[in-house]
């Protein structure tokens, strides 16, 4: 390895540290730089000679960076999560995967490790729920201290319980949704800077006419028959399914209404306008992951091509 590729690695293994450690340290934007954290690797990794190996020592490196600032729990929490997430990008993009699936593995490798390694070191499974109903009480206090100091009225302590119960309800399906939300925004971020020259295929394509595959309907429909079984535990794994499968099909709904921007010219700021109600508004989003839904038998962008017996329908016609 040259000297040029070893000052590179560390540059790339700091960033990945810092971004990881931002979250700590900035507020808000911080978040958002920690879910950054693969990007540094992955650009420096990716298309270069020996990527898998170069990955890894930088990932190794970054460790110990975060451990140094934060400790040894720091260390292992960036090791186990967007240290093991980053290797497994690297190296499935070197065996050309679709970002589907280097999304969906990394995810679930992330959020799988980080919750067995959570369970040993808090020392089981109710320790577990503790702690994250502790966190969630102290996030809604500091938020009530926050609305007293802009005059706004107190919640009532029943919503706040009520609230804090959900939360930690649908706490695995936001877990994998951030997570996936982390490695998709990375995988972009890797394509914009250097993807195209690093890459022997195309990774994302044109997402207006993306689709998700056809299967993927029946595990919606499982999750939403599996909340109405007498059974808190397997109502929950239905729940939190059904909102990760939905998010699939938002995602699908989204890559409509972009078609549509693209069909029609639609300027920059209305697209904007849009895409802010769309997020902003909880029903709007509903609508457009039914759209995503329904796309697979109405065909809103007309990507199918035309089915023997329908052109032998409209003959008869």
């Amino acid at each position: 390895m040259t000297r040029k590729a070893v000052i590179g690695m560390v540059r790339a293994a700091a960033l990945a540290g810092a971004f990881f450690l931002a979250a700590g340290a900035i507020p808000l934007i911080g978040g958002i730089l920690m879910m950054l954290a693969p990007a540094p690797i992955l650009v420096y990794a990716v298309g270069r000679p020996s990527p898998n190996l170069r990955a890894t020592i930088a990932v190794l490196l970054a460790t110990a960076f975060v451990a140094i600032l934060w400790g040894p729990i720091g260390g292992l929490a960036y090791f186990v999560s967007f240290g093991l997430a980053t290797a497994i990008a690297c190296y499935m993009l070197e065996r050309r995967s679709s970002f589907e699936m280097i999304t969906a593995v990394g995810a679930g490798v992330m959020v799988a490790t980080s919750v067995v390694v959570v369970l040993v070191l808090v020392g089981g499974p109710d320790a577990l729920i503790k702690t994250v109903h502790d966190s969630l009480t102290q996030m809604v206090t500091r938020g009530q201290d926050f609305n007293k100091l802009l005059g706004m009225p107190a919640i009532p302590a029943d919503t706040q319980a009520s609230v804090i119960s959900l939360t930690m309800h649908l706490s695995p399906a936001f877990a994998l949704l951030v997570a996936a939300s982390s490695m998709l925004l990375n995988l972009r971020v890797f394509w914009r800077w250097a993807g195209p020259q690093r890459l022997a295929y195309s990774l994302f394509g044109d997402l207006s006419r993306w689709s998700a595959p056809e299967w993927m309907v029946w595990l919606l429909l499982a999750g939403g028959f599996g909340l109405f079984i007498p059974v808190s535990a397997i109502s929950a794994i239905a729940l939190n399914g059904f909102i990760c499968i939905g998010a699939v099909y938002f995602c699908q709904g989204l890559a409509i209404i972009g078609f549509y921007f693209q069909s029609l010219a639609v300027p920059s700021i209305v697209r904007g306008i849009i895409y802010f109600v769309v997020f902003a508004q909880p029903v709007v989003a509903a609508l457009v992951g039914v759209a995503g839904v329904f796309d697979m038998w109405i065909d809103f962008r007309r990507l199918k091509p035309p089915s023997p017996e329908a052109n032998n329908l409209g003959d008869f016609f």
